[in-house]
């Protein structure tokens, strides 16, 4: 193994993309820029229809980003004037969403073992003002406490809708995230699995909510080619080459993610025997799409110093999921009218777990020597701290 000092550094990410793709990406670039058409056109469709087929649903809708994925689908199963359940341990911008789309937010507890809602307390949350509960697939997994939360949601009438940005091609029960909720929302962002720059993606087997979806995605039109509006929509329109981007994407889909659930079987394998790592490991149903690879350090080390002299070492650990829960955010402060307020909340479990995890490097193009490396130098810091 290369020594720290001289060895090149591990970045947050790499853009995994093959020569023959950046060729072709480029001729079909060219060919949107002679067709007159750079939005909402024949790529766009074909982005849909390959996006659908792989979740294993009936509709896809492009989007311009995650966020209004989300907020599409709130719309769609009309939450304004409600209560949207989430996590607190997620991204602002699943809260955001549901603000945006006319309602209020609770968060729930998160469970230990994958850093996802909490059932017993989302069974707590939900009461007569609730007009959604949204699952967020934290790091890629699909939580083994889902039959449990699709239950509470049936038997109070309440949607279910995922927030599954971390999460294209993540399996639970031979199921693909997209699948589960009455609709789902994925991103395509730079850091995610998969990627067209900026984007998401609407996926639902409900007719209605998909109609509805296209209608709010250009603001609010009942037809494209007719300026009648019947929705109080918004511009959330996807470009033909942010498209052409997701059709690269597709034809390699599969093979990303076997990537990275190998990358990720070799840190299982190499931090087996560490005594001061604890992996989180999906349920035994779950293949993960390891958008994170997350594990737990000892309470009483400081991660921001693990962080801090990992990167001394050349190595940069991602981002968490997350070091700042929901309801942590002064914006709840600043706006406590969005907030629905519970009696007796407690997010002990949501703070440790903010506090406790890190995320170590993990995208196609990382090699194997890197995994070792940066295995080998987390344990090296670990024993410093420890002892």
């Amino acid at each position: 193994m290369s020594d720290t000092a001289t060895a090149s550094p591990i970045p947050l990410l790499r853009l995994a993309f093959p020569e023959e793709d950046i060729a072709w990406i480029a001729e079909e670039i060219k060919a949107v820029l002679r067709s007159g058409f750079l939005t909402l056109g024949e790529r766009v469709r074909l982005f849909e229809e390959q996006f659908a087929a792989f979740c294993g649903v009936k509709w896809a809708v492009a989007t311009n980003g995650g966020t209004g994925a989300l907020e599409m689908a709130l719309r769609a199963v009309d939450v304004a004037g409600g209560v949207v359940v989430m996590p607190s341990n997620t991204y602002m911008a699943t809260a955001l969403a549901a603000i945006h789309a006319g309602a209020k937010v609770r968060f729930t507890e998160c469970c230990w073992a994958d850093l996802q809602m909490d059932p017993d307390d989302l069974a707590r949350c939900i009461d007569a003002d609730t007009k959604a509960v949204v699952l967020v697939h934290i790091g890629g997994m699909i939580t083994e406490r889902w039959e449990r939360i699709r239950d509470l949601c049936l038997a109070t009438g309440v949607p279910l809708i995922e927030d599954a940005a971390h999460a294209h091609g993540a399996v639970y029960k031979n199921r693909r995230a997209g699948t589960f909720g009455v609709a789902a929302a994925f991103s395509f962002y730079p850091t995610k699995v998969l990627t067209t720059g900026e984007g998401g993606m609407l996926t639902t087997n409900d007719r209605e909510i998909y109609e509805r979806a296209v209608r709010l995605r250009e603001h609010g039109k009942l037809q494209p080619e007719v300026n009648i509006h019947t929705e109080l929509g918004s511009n959330w329109c996807l470009s033909e080459v942010q498209a052409v981007l997701g059709l690269q994407q597709m034809t390699r889909a599969n093979g990303l993610l076997a990537e990275r659930r190998r990358l990720a079987a070799l840190y299982d394998h190499l931090l087996s025997d560490s005594p001061n790592v604890s992996v989180v490991r999906p349920g035994c149903q779950v293949q993960s799409s390891y958008y994170k690879y997350i594990a737990y350090l000892p309470g009483d080390v400081s991660r921001e110093l693990v962080k801090r002299r990992m990167l001394e070492d050349g190595i940069a650990l991602t981002g968490e999921v997350y070091a700042h829960p929901c309801h942590s955010q002064p914006l709840f402060v600043r706006y406590p009218q969005y907030l629905a307020s519970r009696s007796n909340s407690c997010f002990s479990v949501t703070d440790e777990v903010s506090k406790r995890h890190i995320c170590l490097p993990l995208y196609p193009g990382l090699g194997d020597d890197e995994v070792e490396r940066v295995v080998v130098t987390l344990n090296k810091h670990l024993h410093e701290f420890v002892g």
